[in-house]
This record gives C-alpha cells, sequence and structure tokens, in this order.
C-alpha cells in the first residue's frame, strides 16, 4: 500500500508517540481526582503539555483548552462565542466543521458572510473589508486549505481584523505539523487543532488555544473535579470548557508529538509535493488547483479529464494499491467556486514517511490512466 491521504489522518503514527499513549494508559490515573502519585503524574502531564503547545505555537500568555479534535474545538468556539445579533465573517475555503455550526447560528439570528479566495487559492483582505460590518465580532479562516493545501495570509488579515476589534480565528487543522504558526506574531486570538494529521497522534485529541481569556459558553456541562456543589460550570478557564475526565492517554501522545515535532529538520514533505506538481503538470490531461501556488501545505488537488474522482480513487487502488481521497473533502464552497460540484477532485496528500519512488510510482499511474 502507498498512503497519499495524510490530510486525513497520518499513517503509519509514530512508534514513540504510541508508547507515550500505551505508558500512560498503564500508569498514569485521572488527574485532578487524587493526591496520590498516579494522579499527581496525570495532573502535571495536564499542565505541562498545556505548556508545551502554547510554546509550539508562540502564544506566550495564552490559555490551552484540551478537545476531542478540531470539530469538537470549532463547535465550542462558534456555538460558545456568538449571540443572536453577531457578525461574522468566514471563508469559501472552509471544512464542514466551521460551515455547519455557522448555519445553524445563522438560524438563531447569528449574522454571517462568505468571502471568496483568488486564482492563488487565497483569501485577499480587500474582499474582507467589504463585507464587514460595526457588529462583526469575528473572522474564521483555515490557515491552510484541505482541498487547495495554499496557505493562508493570516497575519495581513487579523492587522485588518484587529483594527476593527474584531477577533482572528484560525482553523490549524490542515496546518500544524506542517508549517510554523507564531500566534502571537501573526495575530492569532483563537487556534484551533487536532492531532491525527500532521502531528501523527492517535485520533480523538486537539487543542483550542486563547490568547486571552474570553467568555465562552461551554459545550458540555459535568465534572471538574471542584467546586462539587455548584450548580453551574466553573467560571475558571481552562476547566470551563472540559467536563468530564481528560483523555490523560491522548495527551499524552500529543506531548511527545510536539515535543518530536520541534527537533525536526527537513522539509522532505514538501520536496516530495513540489516534485508532484512539476511532474503532473505536464499531463494536459491533468488539471491541479492553484498549481502555481507552492505556498502550501502538502497538499494536492486534480481533476482527470474524462473520470471522476472517485473513478480515479478507485482505479489507483485497485491497479497500483495507491491511497488518495476522491470526492468533495466536506468542503462543498471550495468546489462551488471551482465549478467541480458533478466530479470532485482527487486529493493528494504526503508526509515525511513517504518516499520519491512512492511518489513516481504515483506519476507513472496518472501517466498511464491518461494514456488509456
Amino acid at each position: 500500500m502507498i498512503y497519499f491521504d495524510h490530510a486525513s489522518t497520518v499513517l503509519p503514527k509514530d512508534e514513540r508517540i504510541l508508547a507515550s499513549f500505551c505508558k500512560a494508559s498503564s500508569a498514569y490515573a485521572s488527574a485532578a481526582r487524587g493526591s496520590y502519585k498516579a494522579s499527581l503524574q496525570a495532573s502535571k502531564l495536564l499542565y505541562q503539555t498545556r505548556e508545551d503547545i502554547k510554546r509550539f505555537v508562540d502564544c506566550k500568555d495564552g490559555i490551552t483548552v484540551f478537545t476531542y479534535g478540531a470539530t469538537h474545538g470549532l463547535n465550542m468556539i462558534l456555538q460558545g462565542l456568538l449571540d443572536k445579533g453577531d457578525h461574522v465573517v468566514f471563508t469559501a475555503l472552509e471544512h464542514q466543521s466551521v460551515l455547519r455550526p455557522l448555519y445553524l447560528l445563522e438560524e438563531k439570528g447569528v449574522q454571517i458572510d462568505c468571502v471568496p479566495f483568488n486564482e492563488q487559492g487565497c483569501i485577499h483582505v480587500e474582499d474582507v473589508k467589504r463585507v464587514w460590518k460595526p457588529n462583526t465580532k469575528m473572522m474564521i479562516c483555515t490557515y491552510a486549505s484541505n482541498v487547495l493545501g495554499t496557505i493562508q495570509p493570516i497575519q495581513e488579515l487579523s492587522s485588518f481584523v484587529h483594527t476593527q476589534g474584531g477577533l482572528m480565528m484560525v482553523d490549524a487543522a490542515q496546518g500544524i505539523g506542517y508549517h510554523p504558526i507564531h500566534m502571537d506574531a501573526f495575530g492569532i486570538d483563537i487556534l484551533v487543532f487536532s492531532g491525527h494529521k500532521g502531528l501523527q497522534t492517535p485520533r480523538g485529541i486537539g487543542a483550542v488555544v486563547l490568547s486571552k481569556p474570553l467568555d465562552i459558553r461551554p459545550l458540555m456541562l459535568g465534572g471538574s473535579g471542584f467546586s462539587t456543589f455548584e450548580k453551574t460550570q466553573p467560571i475558571m478557564l481552562p476547566e470551563r470548557l472540559e467536563a468530564g475526565t481528560q483523555p490523560i492517554e491522548l495527551i499524552a501522545s500529543l506531548q511527545t508529538a510536539i515535543q518530536l515535532q520541534e527537533s525536526k529538520q527537513g522539509q522532505y514533505a514538501y520536496e516530495l509535493t513540489t516534485y508532484f506538481i512539476n511532474e503532473v503538470s505536464k499531463l494536459d490531461e491533468i488539471e491541479i488547483a492553484c498549481a502555481n501556488n507552492l505556498h502550501r501545505v502538502p497538499i494536492v488537488s486534480l481533476q482527470v479529464q474524462g473520470y471522476s474522482s472517485e473513478e480515479v480513487e478507485d482505479i489507483l487502488f485497485q491497479t497500483y494499491g495507491i491511497c488518495v481521497r476522491g470526492g468533495m473533502h466536506c468542503a462543498p464552497l471550495v468546489h462551488m467556486q471551482l465549478q467541480t460540484q458533478s466530479t470532485g477532485m482527487v486529493r493528494f496528500s504526503f508526509h515525511d514517511t513517504n518516499t520519491k519512488e512512492e511518489v513516481d510510482v504515483a506519476i507513472k499511474a496518472l501517466q498511464e490512466l491518461v494514456g488509456k
């Protein structure tokens, strides 16, 4: 099997990350639930991982909230921060984990406006200015498109948002682990990410990082380990947003993943991506979305003339053992703007675990496919 679907979840997982999961599962009890060693170790892990995440995304005075993944974090913020009468700006690049909560909130009186992307697959600040209103509370933008791979001008966008007194929220599910994120320098107020993509953790762990305390309604209510006689969730962050028992095993895996990521050197996945784009662009029957924009994470989406994306996906696996993803990638507005609703696109997503030889197999497969 040749795996090029890392944008869905990275495979294989690093054995050191999995080992930290197993160790925590066997040795650590629940955090903040006792004064004995196994519980104190879990509490220490919890605290240190929060600090490690803030350091990793360069947010000096922030607050780390653990989530079950990016979808959980996005719902937590959008449904917990927005009220009837608020206005939100979002982009045509967003995933359904942003779109569907916003559509639900629109039914409850939240106003929403979408801005398109340009031919480079990026958001232009002038489009944001055109839809900004006096009651605009926030802008939400993906760090990197899960379809196009293109990295967005977050610093430029946040600069305008802040001049208007708004909040800048970024979905970094596809950016984390592939591209350096500097929350303070980029002006990101709220960062949301999951661990199972670029960071290689098991599925089920992510985080929201807040640059400052915000009044967010809890998405879930339950135990916190303290304030037992209170009828409402504690006000204190991050506990206010972390009802229930924290997944210590997954948090341990996330901590190890971040430590390993900080020690990485090369940009091998980017080299593979550029090589793939350069070679496949020579095939007239294949159109790569935003091929001339190499400022991207290792994601490439394309169309093959005469085939639907699902047909190409099936042929690549059945004939060549290549795993890719066809379809709409939970990003309907991207396909609506590109007018690819009827065919979808074939997404190749690379990782440092891939090899040039594997990419060559994919290139040859596409050459043979269009040759037919």
